[in-house]
């Protein structure tokens, strides 16, 4: 009985966390600067709350250790799973030019930086500070190639049942160029919106992480075990749901910008914040596993982004990998 109540509180946590990002999301958009780098790295921030929120609850209830799990599970999760799934659908998934000059190397560049900071077993303030830094960066260099389409944190996370019932989390591609009609309609209903999804993220996220702990503790398990796997994953909705919106729309083209530049926020701007409120410890399965497999994901990916294509039997391979994945997470064998 307490492991169902520990379940329902996660499950009701991490729906609270998906809308409460997409309220804080919609009403930033109103406030967003119309300088490109600004609003890049606004529009990024927005599609990393999720994450960010855990990663935050996790530091400031005393919890470093999961923080990295989350970042990487997520990853891992965003490569593997949704790339992988993506291409199985698709048949021949297709990856635009500017992803592969521009987000491919990205991606590269995030994974070495998150390698080399997590070597000595553990991500330091300083450490935290410089991933920052090189978030903020690459948003002003993304930004200069005018990769914008005028889209808004509201495209990437909105939550469908709030507009008619069409599911629990809509994530529309962020590249369909909607504009900003998503956005409150007036300052004040922006603000009040804002607040209450700050709030909304905050809780959410704090009983998530208590949840992910009770339940961690009636299975006699590590709660990094479930912060790689079911939190990671859940964390990992927006881009999932994204991916099926946009295959069934059969704009395949849309996904892998989605993968690129979702991968390279999680490990630069989520595990950076997190590090300047606390040193995060990289040992156990993080760093015999998570790791490695991030590290060849992220190989792959970039692989695949420079031949410009992922074919329906890499996709099936990225899944037999993620399954992988959780098989030595879990230590099945």
């Amino acid at each position: 009985m307490e492991l169902l109540i520990w379940s329902l509180i996660f499950a009701v946590s991490v729906a609270a966390l998906l809308i409460g990002a997409a309220w804080f999301s919609a009403a930033a958009s109103r406030f967003l600067s119309k300088a490109a780098a600004a609003e890049f790295a606004a529009i990024a921030v927005g599609a990393a709350l999720p994450e960010l929120a855990l990663a935050l609850a996790a530091v400031l209830s005393d919890r470093p250790e999961l923080v990295l799990p989350i970042v990487l599970g997520s990853s891992v999760a965003n490569i593997f799973l949704v790339a992988g799934a993506s291409a199985a659908a698709a048949k021949n998934l297709p990856i635009v030019r500017e992803c592969a000059e521009a987000e491919a190397p990205l991606l590269a560049g995030s994974a070495a930086i998150l390698w080399f900071c997590a070597a000595d077993g553990v991500v330091l303030f300083e450490e935290g500070l410089l991933m920052v830094a090189a978030f903020l960066i690459c948003a002003v260099f993304l930004a200069s190639r005018e990769r914008i389409n005028r889209f808004t944190p509201r495209d990437i996370v909105a939550p469908g049942f709030l507009s008619a019932g069409r599911g629990l989390v809509e994530i529309v591609g962020a590249r369909f160029g909607r504009g900003f009609g998503g956005r409150p309609k007036n300052t004040a209903g922006a603000l009040l919106r804002g607040m209450a999804g700050a709030v909304l993220l905050a809780l959410a996220a704090v009983f998530a992480i208590e949840a992910l702990s009770g339940i961690a503790k009636l299975l006699a398990i590590s709660p990094v075990l479930l912060a790689f796997s079911v939190l990671a994953v859940a964390a990992a909705l927006p881009e999932i749901w994204s991916s099926l919106k946009i295959i069934a729309k059969k704009r395949y083209e849309l996904v892998m910008g989605n993968v690129f530049s979702g991968v390279a926020v999680n490990v630069l701007l989520v595990t950076g914040v997190a590090a300047m409120f606390s040193p995060l410890p990289v040992g156990g399965a993080a760093a015999e596993v998570g790791l490695p497999f991030f590290a060849a994901a992220a190989a792959l990916l970039t692989v695949s982004g420079f031949s410009r294509k992922i074919s329906s039997g890499q996709g099936w391979l990225y899944l037999f990998l993620y399954l992988l994945f959780w098989a030595k997470l879990f230590q099945i064998f």
